[in-house]
């Protein structure tokens, strides 16, 4: 074993002998030598040094009896080995010495080699039931922490794991680490989303005081913001402090530390004829702080004395802590767990319902094909599309895209599809009742069509009616609503629309594209007052109105960049010729390899109306 650092002190009053064992020591080396000639003052320096070994002059206590009681004084409240050094003549003084506590003797006059060999022993063997004394302790902590982990900390684990009741479960693991700790206060904070720390459950053995868990009054105290008003964290107060740095505080008298602001515990005691001193607390942690255990007045178990909490206290407290942060972050995931299917489940109703708002199959007038394509983002979408019969055989088609996403959109998605079918079916109903049926004949004996006028004022009314709607009772929400609504006449391959803030719909001829369907008005929702005109175009054989949203353009790839309009047109010109499902599935391909590895950032509709050659 390596000779190490040491303190050792001369005793001696006689300059030769000091001399001598100074001399031998300081040619060591390592050891630091303090020398004095007064036994009494002596005895003092070891009660209030550090030494670790004594070299004493047999002649200060030769034939003094109060000088050899004052040896074994030193022998009994200090474990420092004592060397006696003297001469053969004083052999008989060495012994009585021996015999009142010395630990080993040197003959003088002598060799520095031997005194060297002597006090090198006697350090180490002082190193070495040092180490034996530490680790024994250690061990006996460790098998302590052992059975408190085998009898009390694991069952509780399983007890925890298994408690339907959440109050009763903030309940126990206070009421437990109280028990452990032997603490006569115990106080669990819980983290909130807001971040605050929110008293769940606190108790006071010695008062029979409890608030919170399943029998004790609400807890009387507000909730303690960890940031204060300009987002600074608040460390100020020990259970904040803990919660914010994730640390262990270990306070052995909260009167006499100024480090935190204990004013609400004084209150308490004051309030209450009490007095607080020891602090523990410490962090539930679960890679994040969800919550505090903090106890208070750790008591001796033999004589009820108000302690500090010691290492062993403050480890199993933090045990009890880790394990609560699990059983509670386990429960919290449960719980989301079966929010999230009921949520999932919620969603699947409102997805079926949404899909119900498309329809069934597109209509196919002869000379005419109609093709239809929707991806959602999520599971319900604001963008939508409908095609629906119209009387005298003419279509009515739409294409929107609600500015919003989820479930929001998907409602407000409901909302404009019904009031628009509703509104065009009561005029269409209102305009029949009214006009006369020779009327009606007559126009068609002329090869017109009729309810041309009727037509305009179906789509500017059922335009009108929604924006005004929306405006008037849904403004709050600032949700808008973009979209084209038309009406084909498959006959004569006339359109007319209108165009509420949209994404120009494109016509695509043998020569590519040929116009866009511009914007005839704003879009649905911003302004109640807003003004809305009708476009009219007419496609021939093999032309192609082409309408969609613009998550089209806005697909993202890996990369974060846009599909863009460019090379949407570029598509369209590629595939003007082809049948409308050929053109939708180059598309769809296109937009599905340009956004690969990319989540879906918007809904994406498609409504194709080709005529054929």
């Amino acid at each position: 074993m390596k000779t190490t650092y040491a303190q050792l002190l001369i005793v001696s009053n006689d300059t030769i002998t000091l001399t001598q064992l100074g001399d031998a020591l300081h040619q060591i080396g390592l050891y630091a030598v303090t020398m004095t000639n007064n036994l009494i003052h002596a005895h003092q320096m070891v009660a209030a040094g550090t030494f670790d070994l004594i070299l004493l002059d047999v002649s200060l206590i030769e034939n003094d009896a109060a000088a050899r009681e004052c040896l074994a004084q030193m022998q009994e409240n200090v474990v420092t080995p004592v060397i006696v050094a003297g001469t053969q003549k004083q052999i008989p003084n060495l012994l009585r010495c021996l015999q009142s506590g010395a630990t080993d003797y040197l003959l003088l006059p002598t060799e520095p080699i031997l005194i060297k060999a002597r006090v090198q022993a006697h350090v180490r063997s002082k190193r070495l039931q040092e180490q034996a004394v530490s680790t024994l302790f250690a061990f006996n902590e460790l098998e302590k922490l052992a059975d408190d982990l085998r009898l009390q900390i694991l069952p509780l684990g399983i007890a925890l794991s298994t408690e339907q009741n959440y109050e009763r479960l903030l309940e126990r693991i206070v009421l437990q680490a109280m028990a452990i700790c032997n603490a006569d206060v115990g106080r669990l904070f819980l983290r909130t989303e807001d971040n605050y720390l929110r008293y769940a459950f606190v108790h006071t053995q010695s008062l029979g005081l409890s608030y919170g868990g399943t029998t004790g009054p609400k807890v009387p105290h507000s909730d303690i913001p960890l940031f204060d008003t300009q987002d600074a964290p608040n460390h100020s107060n020990v259970v904040t402090y803990v919660a914010l740095e994730g640390i262990a505080i270990n306070i052995g008298d909260i009167y006499n530390d100024s480090g935190f602001d204990f004013s609400g515990t004084k209150r308490f005691d004051t309030q209450n004829n009490y007095h607080s001193v020891s602090c523990l607390t410490v962090p539930l942690t679960n890679q994040d702080v969800i919550g505090v255990l903090q106890l208070i007045n750790a008591q001796d178990s033999a004589t009820g004395e108000i302690v500090p909490f010691d290492a062993y206290h403050q480890l199993v407290a933090e045990a009890m802590a880790s394990l609560a942060a699990i059983t509670l972050h386990n429960r919290n995931l449960r719980e989301r767990e079966a929010a999230l299917l009921r949520f999932k489940q919620e969603l699947e109703i409102g997805r079926k319902i949404q899909a119900s708002f498309f329809p069934a199959y597109l209509p196919q007038p002869p000379g005419w094909e109609l093709v239809a394509r929707f991806q959602p983002a999520h599971e319900v979408a604001g963008d939508f599309y409908d095609v629906f019969p119209m009387p005298f055989g003419k279509l009515g088609f739409v294409i929107g895209d609600v500015c919003d996403k989820g479930i929001g959109a998907a409602m407000f998605m409901a909302l404009v599809r019904s009031l628009l079918r509703s509104s065009i079916q009561q005029h269409y109903y209102l305009s029949t009742r009214h006009t006369p049926a020779e009327d009606r004949v007559r126009a068609l004996l002329a090869g017109k069509r009729p309810f041309h006028v009727a037509d305009t004022d179906a789509l500017l009314d059922a335009i009108r009616l929604i924006n005004a709607y929306i405006g008037s009772n849904h403004g709050d929400t600032h949700v808008f609503t973009t979209l084209v609504f038309g009406i084909l006449d498959p006959l004569t391959g006339q359109i007319m629309y209108v165009n509420c803030g949209h994404v120009p719909p494109v016509i695509l001829d043998v020569y590519g594209i040929r116009s866009k369907l511009m914007p005839t008005g704003p879009a649905l929702g911003l302004r109640p007052d807003a003004v809305f005109s009708v476009g009219e175009v007419s496609l021939g054989p093999g032309d192609t109105l082409f309408t969609f949203t613009d998550g089209i353009t806005e697909a993202r790839n890996a990369e974060g960049a846009f599909f863009g309009l460019q090379r949407l047109q570029d598509i369209l010109v590629a595939h003007k010729q082809e049948k409308a499902v050929s053109l939708v599935n180059a598309l769809e391909t296109a937009v599905s390899d340009f956004s690969a590895g990319a989540e879906p950032s918007d809904d994406m509709a498609v409504l194709v109306l080709q005529r054929k050659k």
